[in-house]
């Protein structure tokens, strides 16, 4: 049986721990993928003035760009295989950005983390939920803060080799 509390009183230390940590690793994943997200728009602006809102197209963008024989072919086969990486990253965002979290404790010791969002698909709502636990939100945080490093890393070579920010008053976010 799954203990449950009021939402009146404090839940017990264990839980509030727990709460904490989840806490802490919802942002440091979203903090990892703002990062990336940031520097491709960044990137993309610096290359070729245009402004792409949506990620896709910030991506296929880039790609276009490493492929070609511009600013950012000589970084292709490092830039090109990060770029296939970074959508398998979004969902998760969406998950630990909207998500409604609950956590609930069996007497035999188990937590079991659940984020519930709604999603609206072919105009239907739906609320969906995630089921999950500490370690698996450790490894996913673990898994996109080295890719963040390695994004944030190839980017910073890429701004210094190419001269990308001597034409920006505002400065550098690398800096």
């Amino acid at each position: 049986m799954d203990e449950t509390f009021s939402i009146c009183q404090l839940p017990p230390e264990w839980i509030r721990n727990l709460a904490d940590e989840v806490t802490y690793l919802r942002g440091r994943y979203l903090t990892s993928y703002a990062q990336c997200e940031f520097l491709l728009a960044d990137l993309t602006v610096r290359v070729d003035n245009r402004f792409r809102y949506a990620l896709e197209k910030r991506i296929n963008a880039t790609k276009i760009m490493a492929d070609s024989q511009g600013k950012l072919n000589a970084y292709a086969n490092e830039l090109l295989p990060l770029l296939e990486q970074l959508p398998r990253y979004t969902e998760k965002r969406h998950w630990l950005a909207h998500g409604f979290l609950e956590i609930a404790h069996t007497k035999a010791g188990n937590h079991q983390l659940k984020l519930r969002r709604y999603v609206e698909e072919n105009k239907e709502l739906s609320l969906v939920v995630w089921n999950f636990n500490i370690d698996q939100l450790r490894d996913d945080v673990s898994s996109i803060t080295i890719y963040g490093s390695t994004f944030v890393d190839l980017c910073r070579r890429i701004y210094l080799e190419r001269d990308l920010e001597s034409d920006v008053a505002q400065g550098s976010p690398l800096v």
